[in-house]
């Protein structure tokens, strides 16, 4: 078995290696532990050197700025609703006048269509009497073709 010899004291097999892996643990342990004060005394001097007004100062440059945007976009949302409103006043506007011109033109077609029957009815009146006053003509000729050289 091996000895380890540590200032005049002997130490034997597992007993050696147990001690060292506490020495060890407890150097590890003491490093660790100043660097974590080294962290927090770093961190301190940071926090210390901080200018908390001015955070303040711009966190309020930045309230005020939002506050403003804020505002904006309720004005731009407001006209958004207004030109809504406006456009689909306007949209009711032009589709009341849309059907008032297509009843007006409805009516006005069906008057022309009355006008138009009517004339043509009176032209075909009058084309009906002239063709029968052609054909009384045209029999009488053909019936007593003398009378006709008479009457010139």
């Amino acid at each position: 078995m091996a000895e380890l010899d540590v200032g005049g004291v002997k130490v034997k097999g597992g007993k050696g290696l147990g001690l060292l892996m506490a020495a060890a643990t407890l150097i590890g342990a003491l490093y660790g532990g100043f660097e974590v004060y080294k962290d927090y005394t770093d961190m301190k001097e940071k926090l210390s050197n901080l200018d908390i007004g001015a955070i303040e100062a711009k966190n309020a440059v930045l309230e005020t700025k939002l506050e403003e945007a804020i505002d904006y976009v309720q004005d731009i949302k407001d006209d958004l609703r207004s030109d809504v409103i406006q456009v689909e006043k306007a949209l009711g506007n032009v589709e009341q006048r849309i059907r008032l011109v297509e009843g007006e033109n409805r009516t006005s077609i069906q008057e022309a269509k009355k006008w138009f029957d009517e004339r043509t009815s009176k032209v075909d009146e009058k084309l009906n009497a002239l063709e029968e006053r052609l054909n009384k003509r045209l029999r009488d000729a053909l019936q007593n073709p003398l009378l006709k050289d008479m009457s010139k």
